[in-house]
């Protein structure tokens, strides 16, 4: 299960990591995002996305022991949304030696 995870994640970090360099080369994100936030759809997708986003990291606050590390990855998650997750989904299913522990944290586990 772990290596599905860590398939998953790593696939999540290499589409992310390709798609947000392109769609800067494409278009600046206020051009695009005005055009997104005038659409009834593209205000709810942003809302649905930004609370996967919320969700996503208070497990990693909650995973983490310290206060720093979890603004940190606020501040990451806030700038590159999916691309923080699933590089701390990788990064944490690469430390964990069971399911349990990368969902719950290593001290919880």
């Amino acid at each position: 299960m772990l290596v599905a995870i860590r398939c998953l994640a790593a696939f999540g970090v290499g589409a992310m990591a390709a798609v947000i360099p392109a769609a800067f080369s494409v278009s600046p994100i206020t051009a695009d995002g005005a055009v997104l936030l005038d659409l009834a759809w593209g205000r709810v997708t942003m809302i649905d996305i930004y609370l996967v986003f919320v969700f996503g990291w208070l497990w990693i606050a909650w995973r983490e022991r310290h206060t720093p590390r979890a603004i940190a990855w606020l501040v990451a998650t806030l700038i590159t949304g999916a691309l923080a997750l699933f590089a701390y989904l990788l990064g944490a299913s690469m430390r964990a030696s069971t399911v349990d522990e990368l969902v719950l944290g290593p001290r919880r586990a």
